[in-house]
Parts: C-alpha cells; structure tokens; sequence
C-alpha cells in the first residue's frame, strides 16, 4: 500500500496550508493531480490526472483520467476512475467503474458496480461484498465475502464465510483457504476449477504475547537513542541561538520566502551530499575518504533535520505568539524536535515526514550559504592595473 502512504504524506503537506473553502478543506492542483484534505472531503471538479484525499469523509464525485488515492473514516466513490482505485477506510464504497486495478482495505467494503474492474481486484476487510464485474483476477481476504458478479479471470479467498450471489461466476480457477469447507455452485465453476485448503486458526494470544515481547524488547533501546538524539540536537540548537542570532534570524527569513523554492534547492543540496560517497569511492585514492564523508554526510544531515524542524516549529509559533525572545525561541526548537521524532514515528508515512524536514533544512541552510557567498563576492573591490602596470 505504498501509493497509500504517499497520498497520506502529501495530502497532510496540502492539509497544513490555509483552507481554500469555508469547511475547511484544504485543496491544490498541480500538474493535473488534484490533492485535498479535511474533514468531509469532496472532489468535484474533473481530474486531468491523479486524485489524492484524506478526510474523515472523503466522496469522489466526479471522473479521474488517472490514479485514485483515498484514505478516510467513510470513502465513497461515485464516479468512474480512468486508472487504478486505492482507498482505505473503516467503510468504503465504490459504485462507479475502475479501468485499472482496485485496491481496497475496510471494515465495510461495498464495490457494487455497473462498470467493470478494468484489472484485478484486491479486497481486504471485515465484511466485504463484490458485486462489479472484474475483468482480471480477483483475491479478497475477508471474514465474510459475498461474491455476485463475474470474475474473467482467477479468483481466490482467504477467510472464514463465502457465499455466492445468483450473479456469481468466476471463468479461471478458484482457490479458497477457510477454517471449514465452501460448496461452490457448478454455475459459478464446474469442481475440477475449484481447490480448497484448511485454514488453520492461529494461537492469537501466544502470537500476540511473543508480538508484545519483541516490541517491549525493542523499545526501550530505540526509546534512549531518540532521547540523546533530540538532547544533542536541542544543545546543539541552543547553541545556535545563543551564539548566532543573526544566522538564525537569516535562516527563518530564508525559510519564510518561497517554501517550495527551499524545497527544490534541498533536494539538489541532499542528493550532492549522498553523492559524494558513491562519487569518490570510484577512484581508488577516494576510497581512503569514505568513511570521512559518510560522517559528514549523517552529520550534514542531523543538521539540516534541526533546521527544517526549527523553521517548521518557528513558523507556525508565529502565526500565534511571538518569538523574538531567545527564551522562546529555545521553547519553540524543543517542542519542534519533540513533535517532529512523535510525527517520525507514525507508520508508513513518519520516514516521509522526516524526509521532508531533511530535504527542507538543507534548501534553506544552503539558500542562506549562498546568499552571504553572493554578497561577499559582490562586496569585493576588483583589481584594475592602471597604465604603468601597477594594481590600483
């Protein structure tokens, strides 16, 4: 489900700028691609490529040219999506047709349908209902699976209920794992198509006491690594604003002008730090110096984590109290790395988020360094030799 993760990350970078609509939901186009996020989420205008939504209640109501990435409590597709489908949520209903493949994770899935799964279906839920025509393959995981529509292709079931509509047919073999054995009408597939395994139930409580374990095992290492992390960087920090005010104050004036410029200037400034490993392990001579830019570049990298995280925190504690005391200043840069390491611990999405303080951090660290770099060179006096050859 990484498609998933990726509409996540983005649609909560949209969900951070200001709301375009009065309940709010936060909204951008670019490229083509539509992303939105909020509590009731509604995508209405047609789509020239990619639709991205995270909400509480996400509806698709109008025709996407490209790919569908939905996450929410209650998603709702209406309309008809050109390529593939993603969605995830605790209920999720798809009634229009998908020319691509259909990726679905609920409590609730609902696809009824009079267009056609254009590829193959992949359904995971509680409860799940299949009633759109699939022109590929079909695989669904469920407690209770009801199958009543027609399958082109191969179809197979992981999960403890099947039962077949009167519209139910599947053309290719059909592979059915449960606890007890499913009778599957001739009209569906005549047997010689059709194969059952046992499936076994798991020792859910052994399974989850050893899972407990592990996790309890791992934490507290992984606990006091993030504790002298965050410390080091907060020290390191202070230091900063102690020391060099008027760095720190170049750093947020960088970092408040064309965020997206920041952006694009860190991913060049990141991909040349990684770079230089690969780069100057090719000569023999620049083997020597790996280790030394490998420090440098995890060093590099914690700083410009501090930075993005600082010029994050910083912007948004402006937007309500003021920071122009080196106190506050300090309060804001440990509650920034504090939120930061809680938001990089989020599954699937967490490493984005920090990826996304790194790449920011060294856009503005590297646009500041090369604004006083200009300043310097223009500040220069020139040398100009007079007649008798004399610099004057």
């Amino acid at each position: 489900m990484k498609t998933l993760a990726l509409c996540l990350a983005l649609t909560a970078f949209v969900a951070a700028s200001p709301a375009s609509h009065a309940d709010d939901v936060a909204q951008l186009t670019f490229a083509g691609d539509q992303y939105a996020a909020g509590k009731i989420t509604n995508i209405e205008a047609p789509v020239e490529r990619d639709a991205f939504a995270v909400g509480n209640d996400v509806t698709l109501a109008t025709t996407v040219s490209g790919d569908a990435h939905l996450a929410g409590y209650d998603v709702n597709v209406g309309s008809d999506v050109t390529g593939d489908l993603y969605a995830a949520g605790f209920a999720v209903n798809v009634t229009g047709a998908v020319g691509g493949d259909l990726t679905v994770l609920g409590n609730a899935v609902n696809i009824r349908s009079a267009g056609t799964v254009g590829g193959n279906a992949r359904l995971a839920g509680s409860s799940v209902i299949l009633a759109a025509p699939v022109a590929g393959s079909a695989i669904v995981t469920a407690h209770s699976l009801t199958l009543d529509t027609a399958i082109a292709g191969d179809f197979s079931f992981y999960g403890e209920n099947l039962t077949f509509g009167p519209g139910a047919r599947v053309d290719g073999k059909i592979e059915i794992r449960a606890p007890d054995a499913v009778s599957v009408p001739t009209s569906v597939a005549p047997a010689e198509r059709v194969s059952f395994e046992v499936l076994d139930a798991p020792d859910y409580v052994s399974e989850a006491g050893k899972t407990a374990g592990d996790v309890v095992g791992r934490f507290w290492p992984v606990f006091w690594t993030v504790v002298v992390f965050w410390l080091g960087l907060i020290i390191i920090g202070a230091g900063l604003i102690a020391l060099l005010p008027s760095a720190v104050a170049a750093l947020q004036s960088a970092a408040e002008r064309r965020p997206f410029r920041n952006l694009g200037l860190g991913i060049l400034a990141f991909a040349a730090v990684l770079g230089l490993v690969p780069v100057v392990a090719m000569t023999v001579v620049g083997l020597l110096l790996v280790p030394v830019l490998l420090v440098f570049a995890v060093v590099a990298s914690g700083l410009a984590y501090l930075v993005g995280a600082f010029m994050v925190g910083l912007r948004v504690a402006t937007a309500f109290v003021a920071t122009n005391t080196k106190i506050r200043r300090l309060i804001v840069l440990a509650v920034s790395l504090l939120a930061a390491a809680l938001l990089g611990m989020i599954p699937l999405v967490g490493w984005l988020i920090t990826l996304g303080l790194v790449i920011f951090g060294f856009g503005t660290a590297t646009l500041v360094m090369l604004t006083r770099w200009s300043g310097k060179s223009a500040r220069r006096p020139s040398s100009t030799r007079t007649a008798s050859g004399a610099v004057a």
